[in-house]
């Protein structure tokens, strides 16, 4: 008869769990990390147990085996009698297959149960053997039931054998796990419950160093207004000022003369086209000069060539080997130019003079430092607003992870109840 081996009942069960739940008894209030570790034991005890049981099934299997492998050895040497000839080919042939597959599902490692990795390859293993012997025995069931008869009673008592403790071992491992599911689900309830509270409590450090860093932001924010304004009422700063804006002024009258200057030798283009032919590169580049930007003649040491080519086309005018429809009042233009222009050049020399005082007078007094200032402030203000966007995002992700915490503490709290009957606190 196949001995039975019964894993998980109640008597066990219960036995078990008071012990582990006479540890939780001495506070109502008990850690995760204690809880957590109660839970792993009772999840070891019950891999011991079922290791243990399946040891014992092993031992069985391992004898059946034997047995059969000593069937098939007798069964090789055994000389059958076959009455009818014809058949005496066949009967050989199969009584070599079956001999030869008994003798190599027999000889099949089986697993040792030290984990619960090792139980279900035990488990796969012994199904994989059973379901070859029944391949076996059907498929030369007529052999075994007319020319084997002798080993056939025996070996079938066997394959029930190790059919009935497979069975055993699916049913065992069922009810393991059936027993396990609940004692998993609450460690991966109580892990989770853990790393919230580590979460949250991360984010409340990151949230305080926020805070700290918002605050010296602030009072960064306001020595630098401080500053600005004690160097915006200084006498340094209004001199600045009123440097700042006679540059701005003396540049914009310089812009002003630049634009007449282009009014004036507007009307005379077409009498520099005419001139332009047959003349020298250097002659031509200084009226490119003189038409496009004529304000850059006053740059150089004298303006007597530009000068001297305005005298000549006007005498090419007088002379018409320039003709223009009309060339007595460009004559005229021209011969104005050429008085009013070294009164520009000297109006231009001036203004140039005192522009470099400006700029050395502004250089002199930029100590002040009021544009780096300003801009500090700005970038000093832009970090607070980022600070606290971060700070509102923070505090509602830590709102939002205590929501989350009170469930995951209810249900690891349940968990607990239905495992060892008794109310508990989970505290960190």
């Amino acid at each position: 008869m196949t001995p039975k081996f019964r894993l998980f009942n109640k008597k066990g069960e219960s036995s078990e769990v008071r012990i582990a739940s006479n540890q939780l008894q001495t506070s109502k209030d008990v850690p995760i990390s204690e809880a957590l570790s109660l839970i792993r034991s009772i999840e070891s005890r019950n891999v011991e147990a079922l290791c243990s049981n399946l040891a014992s099934v092993r031992e069985v299997v391992e004898k059946s085996l034997r047995t059969i492998e000593k069937l098939a050895n007798d069964l090789e040497s055994e000389k059958i009698k076959i009455e009818e000839a014809k058949f005496e080919s066949i009967v050989e042939i199969s009584k070599r297959t079956v001999v030869a597959s008994l003798r190599r599902e027999s000889s099949m490692n089986l697993p040792t149960p030290i984990s619960y990795g090792d139980c279900i390859k035990f488990k796969q293993r012994l199904e994989a053997i059973t379901n070859r012997f029944r391949e076996v025995s059907t498929s030369h069931n007529r052999v075994f039931n007319i020319f084997i008869k002798k080993y056939a009673g025996k070996l079938k008592d066997e394959f029930e054998t190790l059919s009935s403790l497979s069975k055993e071992v699916n049913s065992d491992l069922a009810d393991f796990d059936i027993k396990q599911r609940p004692v998993l689900n609450c460690a991966d309830l109580l892990n989770m419950l853990s790393d919230k509270m580590s979460s949250i409590k991360l984010d409340e450090k990151r949230l305080e160093n926020t805070r700290t860093e918002l605050s010296q932001s602030e009072k960064e924010l306001k020595e630098l207004n401080n500053r600005l304004l004690t160097v915006e009422n200084s006498a340094e700063f209004h001199e600045e000022a009123r440097i700042g804006k006679e540059i701005r002024r003396v540049e914009q009258e310089e812009v002003e003369a630049q634009r007449r200057l282009l009014d004036l030798f507007s009307p005379i283009s077409r009498a520099f086209t005419k001139y332009s032919y047959g003349i020298t590169r250097q002659t031509s580049e200084r009226l490119k000069v003189l038409a496009e930007e004529p304000w850059n003649i006053f740059s150089e040491s004298e303006i007597t060539p530009y000068l001297d080519i305005l005298i000549e086309i006007q005498i090419a005018l007088t002379n018409e080997k320039i003709r223009l429809k009309d060339a007595t009042k460009i004559e005229r233009h021209l011969d104005n130019l050429i008085q009013i222009l070294p009164d520009f050049k000297n109006k231009f020399e001036t203004r140039q003079q005192y522009l470099k005082t400006l700029y050395r007078a502004k250089e002199a007094n930029s100590r002040s430092n009021s544009l780096e200032l300003k801009e500090e402030i700005k970038n000093s203000t832009q970090r607070i607003d980022d600070q606290k966007i971060m700070l509102h995002q923070l505090e509602k992700e830590i709102e939002e992870k205590r929501i989350q915490l009170i469930n995951l503490r209810k249900e690891s709290e349940d968990c607990l109840f239905k495992i060892f009957g008794k109310r508990y606190e989970l505290t960190s």
